[in-house]
């Protein structure tokens, strides 16, 4: 969801990226925020042709793009390798490729975001620094994190690891379950953003994505839609942040600087499916279940040989709807 403030031209910055100011808490940076589910407005049918989605005029990331990630932290053992798996498997898959749907309709010849990504996980055992598309980060910012921790994070990688800053890239930064961060689990689940002032001349496009493990079920569809007690893999911070990546990713491919794609009321193609697993009522049939230690767990996608449960994204095809492919 985009929250709007009169200083909109500041998400074009680091230092002045639009803060959210969460009820009771101190203000947070990031201008577009996955919420926790609530039962009021997630979770119910899917969004229909009455809702409409609005090009404003800003870019799209219809290039060559890559994906990054930054593990921030220390982490259970099955929590990278699923989400390095789920990354691979994403790329080139239908639920993916609904954000191909999406273009500059301006440009004379109008290119769609494609439907693969660059991604090249680290080899089983390597913790090498870094390794192909990934970056360990131990605590560069401690393990409280604050307005600015973000972006340096950010940059922190780039310039000691990746060398190089990608503004076709998407930079994810996944926080461990200890780290501490302002608002999350209450206000939101995950967010993306943009700046304009992290390296000279260049927008560097990135999210953040923590690790909720038990502490957090409102942002974990199969606990708060479906009421599951497991989850697919076995790892509730995995797999609940495999559902958070296909929100952001698929808004930041699609609202990069937040200035293209999204409703009147500021809703953006996650948004509009936040919380949905399966298809309309008169064609179901994505979900299943799984048997997994200790109960059965809903999920909807295989990817690269394991099972998730992500959400849908809202296809921008003639009218419109929440899709899987």
């Amino acid at each position: 969801m985009k929250l709007r403030l009169l200083a909109f031209a500041a998400v074009l910055g680091a230092a002045a990226t639009l803060a959210i100011a969460f009820a009771g808490e101190a203000s947070f940076q990031g201008a577009v925020i996955k919420k926790p589910y609530d039962a009021a407005s997630h979770g119910q049918s899917p969004k229909t042709a009455s809702t409409q989605i609005l090009y404003h005029g800003g870019p799209v990331m219809n290039q060559s793009n890559s994906v990054y990630v930054i593990y921030y932290g220390t982490f259970p053992s099955t929590t990278q390798p699923i989400i390095n798996d789920f990354l691979v498997g994403l790329s080139g898959s239908g639920e993916y490729g609904v954000n191909h749907t999406y273009n500059d309709p301006t440009a004379s010849n109008p290119m769609f975001i494609p439907i693969n990504y660059a991604f090249t996980p680290p080899k089983k055992n390597d913790s090498s620094n870094p390794s192909g598309s990934v970056y360990f980060d131990d605590y560069s910012q401690g393990t409280k994190l604050g307005n600015s921790s973000i972006p340096n994070i950010v940059a922190n990688a780039i310039n000691n690891g990746f060398k190089s800053p990608d503004q076709n890239g998407v930079y994810l930064v996944i926080t461990s379950p200890d780290v501490r961060i302002s608002g999350f689990c209450t206000s939101f689940c995950a967010y993306h953003t943009t700046s304009a002032t992290m390296f000279s001349g260049m927008h560097i496009r990135y999210a953040l994505i923590p690790d909720p493990t038990q502490r957090c079920s409102a942002c974990n569809g199969g606990i708060a839609v479906y009421g599951d007690t497991v989850t697919p893999n076995g790892d509730m911070g995995a797999d609940t942040m495999t559902d958070d990546i296909m929100h952001e990713l698929s808004e930041t491919v699609t609202d990069p600087d937040i200035s293209a794609w999204y409703t009147k009321g500021g809703a953006e193609n996650g948004d509009l499916c936040n919380y949905v697993y399966d298809t309309t009522p008169s064609t179901p049939g994505l979900l299943q279940t799984v048997a997994v230690s200790g109960g059965t767990a809903h999920y909807n996608a295989t990817l690269n040989g394991r099972n998730f449960l992500i959400q849908l994204i809202w296809k921008n095809a003639g009218a419109g709807v929440c899709a899987a492919h």
